[in-house]
């Protein structure tokens, strides 16, 4: 079965998850967790091909998540209100935000609503293209086209918010520690909105090597981080503390609670363990899957997604594709049917034709001769009606023929066409003679064919032609 598929691709960790229908809501189906950090990119399309097969993993949509370490995210405040004006700002800014040249990076941004000088709040994402494009490489070498790219941070938010949806306020802003395996996602969001993200170095084999230095060091990195947001943001405190990701101590929580004075909670992982299909035991516990749970179970509008122009013009063609595909197989099946209908038609009356003939055959059978003397007495009726006609003819001309015309000749066909050659003294009489037989019944469509002047024993006679039908 296809199943929405969401795949992470980070310096040491292949991060799968499928998702499924569960009554009205998708929920997480099969996660599965490779190190990668030795793998070479065609290795790790060999290693994704082999996971698919395994597990029997369809795509039916794929989406990219791009780890948020991977990832400069920036909070701008633009003096304009106008998209296009905005967008133009970014435009030009972008390259000095990070080492790299315009051509070398890819970036989207989010409006978050205006502060209080009437500036637009901006949070914007910039990833490197040679990251994109090998990534999507490594997939779509492994025959599955990628269908969006996303920032892991928006899928970790919305996984807190959708899990906790009943203890928060419109009202509050809330912070969330998605602990991964080397570095830790600082999220400050709201109900509607992501409003600031900071990548802290500490992660997961940090805090598990060594507990209370590991410990100490992401909480003076959340203070940190705590701080900017403040300074450069929102001087507004979370109401609450949510903590994501790998499994680690619950103990962290304790801590984190009394260092920072907010309320904390520790979220479940989003991978059940009966879903967790990793290839070495407690592999799956030392990372965070809480983003590619979210992407491959629910789709939004609200994420900063990265767009790879050659990627999109290769999704179009996908498309175009599928569509002359559809409409092919459409017009197939139409003809078909068509087809079928006729052959159908062709075969009833071949198979009446079949019966008729058989039936005609048993007649003949039953018959014998009695056939051939109905054919005899058709051919004499026939005869006779023609013998009918032609004396029905005479008869008639005989009658009504004047002295002033004389016939030379007499033909009837076998449609009782007549036709008569004559002699007239005048060519009056021959209009005269075709009024009367205009007048005899069964004669019909007379017509004067020919006629002509000639002389015959020092007489002036008119030669005519005259036709006409006979029905009886």
């Amino acid at each position: 079965m296809k199943l929405p598929i969401a795949i992470e691709i980070s310096e040491k960790y292949l991060k799968i998850n499928a998702a499924h229908l569960a009554g009205t809501r998708m929920k997480v189906s099969n996660c599965v967790v490779e190190r990668i950090s030795a793998l070479s990119g065609e290795q790790i399309t060999a290693l994704l091909v082999s996971i698919f097969t395994k597990f029997k993993i369809k795509p039916r949509s794929l989406t990219l998540s791009v780890s948020r370490n991977a990832v400069t995210v920036r909070n701008l405040h633009l003096p304009s209100q106008n998209k296009q004006e905005i967008t133009q700002m970014i435009d030009l800014n972008v390259a000095r935000m990070v080492p790299y040249k315009r051509e070398e990076i890819l970036f989207n941004y989010r409006l978050l609503g205006t502060d209080e000088m009437g500036y637009s709040k901006v949070i914007l994402a910039i990833v490197k293209r040679d990251l994109i494009r090998r990534q999507i490489k490594i997939v779509e070498d492994a025959g599955y086209p990628v269908d969006q790219i996303s920032l892991s941070t928006y899928g970790v938010a919305d996984w807190c918010y959708d899990s906790c949806r009943s203890d928060m306020s419109q009202n509050e802003i809330y912070l969330l520690l998605d602990i991964d395996s080397s570095f830790s996602d600082f999220i400050i969001f709201s109900y509607n909105n992501l409003l600031f993200s900071r990548s802290i170095n500490v992660g997961a084999e940090s805090i598990s090597s060594d507990k209370e230095n590991g410990t100490i060091k992401i909480l003076g990195e959340v203070k940190q981080s705590l701080i900017m947001f403040y300074n450069e943001e929102l001087n507004k405190k979370p109401a609450a503390v949510f903590i994501s990701g790998a499994d680690i101590n619950p103990e962290i929580a304790r801590v984190f609670e009394s260092e920072l004075g907010f309320p904390v909670r520790m979220l479940a992982q989003s991978c059940p363990k009966e879903c967790l299909k990793d290839m070495a035991p407690g592999l799956g516990k030392e990372v965070s899957l809480t983003a590619v749970a979210e992407f491959s179970c629910r789709e939004s509008d609200k994420h900063i997604n990265f767009v790879l122009p050659e990627m999109q013009i290769r999704k179009s063609l996908r498309e175009k594709t599928r569509d002359i595909i559809i409409i092919g197989s459409l017009c197939i099946y139409v003809f078909t049917v068509v087809c079928i209908s006729f052959l159908g038609k062709i075969q009833n009356q071949l198979h009446y034709l079949s019966k008729v003939k058989s039936r005609c055959s048993a007649i003949e059978a039953e018959f014998g001769d009695k056939l051939d003397y109905l054919s005899k007495i058709q051919s004499v009726k026939k005869f006779l009606g023609d013998r009918d006609t032609a004396m029905f003819v005479v008869a008639n001309l005989q009658k009504n023929l004047p002295q002033e015309i004389s016939l030379n000749s007499i033909s009837i066909d076998e449609e009782g066409k007549v036709v008569l050659r004559g002699n007239a003294v005048q060519l009056a009489d021959v209009y005269k003679f075709s009024g009367v037989l205009e007048k005899v019944e069964h004669f019909k469509d007379i017509q004067e064919k020919s006629t002509r002047k000639k002389r015959v024993k020092d007489k002036d006679l008119t030669e005519f032609e005259l036709v006409f039908k006979v029905g009886i």
